[in-house]
């Protein structure tokens, strides 16, 4: 008897993968969001002998007053040189735990395969009824879950194609907004406490201090401080970047499983 997986079964079937892999690849994942925020000219600013001696350092704590302070230039912490110096320098500046930080929001975002996938299937389903019901032919409709071989005309497979580049960033472009939010408090929270800048305009290295105590203080803080449009900033830009690559990768899929299950 032939079973067909529902909306449930695709979710928790997704949730558990992404679970699994947010265990060996958080770490990975955070030393990634530190090295792509980090500015890569700090090194030669510190240990040049003609930069200033001092920085001005600022706190970001509460929305209500910010501190400006001088701070000395051996301070302030050195960027990373790399992969292995920064995961030596996290363990041995805030412990081996550090590694997981943002590992709650990390386990949250599991779902965002999971709603891709179902609404993936919620507009294959449609997909379905909208080619039978603009197909003359009765043998040639198309049921839900049902592979289209190599006897399909090409025209057929051609309009699937397009039907599934459309579907798949569609379902990429819903999941990503839907889980951006979580995306956003994760990074937060996996970026070094010390956020150091160089202005060019004033030659001064600008050292804020942004440590979150957790998701809750992370999230309240976003809120007060940067409103609702805190939580999807470059939402849009993510969205455009993600949703060419899902567009490809069910095609694909589709494709794959179409060969697969071909009889032969």
């Amino acid at each position: 008897e032939k079973i067909t997986l529902g909306p449930m079964e695709h979710f928790s079937a997704s949730c558990l993968a992404g679970a699994c892999m947010v265990l060996f690849t958080n770490p990975i994942w955070l030393i990634k969001t530190r090295l792509q925020l980090q500015n890569s000219k700090l090194h030669q600013q510190l240990s040049s002998p003609s930069a200033s001696s001092t920085v001005v350092a600022s706190s970001s704590l509460s929305s209500s007053s910010s501190s400006n302070q001088q701070l000395p230039k051996q301070q302030v912490k050195p960027p990373y040189r790399g992969l292995i110096h920064a995961a030596y320098t996290i363990v041995k500046e805030e412990g081996i735990l550090a590694l997981y930080k943002g590992s709650i929001p990390a386990m949250m975002l599991v779902s965002h395969g999971g709603i891709q996938f179902v609404a993936y299937e919620f507009l294959k389903g449609h997909f379905a009824n909208f080619t039978n019901n603009n197909t003359n032919n009765s043998k040639q409709q198309w049921k839900k879950g049902e592979r289209r071989g190599i006897g399909t005309p090409i025209s057929e497979r051609l309009r699937d194609s397009c039907g599934y580049l459309l579907m798949g960033a569609a379902s990429k472009f819903i999941a990503s907004t839907i889980t951006y939010p979580i995306q956003v408090i994760k990074t937060r929270l996996q970026q070094r406490s010390q956020v150091v800048e160089f202005s060019e305009a004033t030659g001064e290295i600008i050292v804020t201090k942004r440590e979150y105590a957790g998701v809750v203080d992370c999230v309240s803080r976003i809120w007060r401080n940067e409103g609702i449009v805190g939580f999807f900033k470059g939402c849009v830009t993510n969205a455009i970047r993600v949703a060419p690559s899902a567009a490809i990768t069910f095609v694909t899929y589709e494709f794959v499983l179409d060969e697969l299950t071909e009889e032969r």
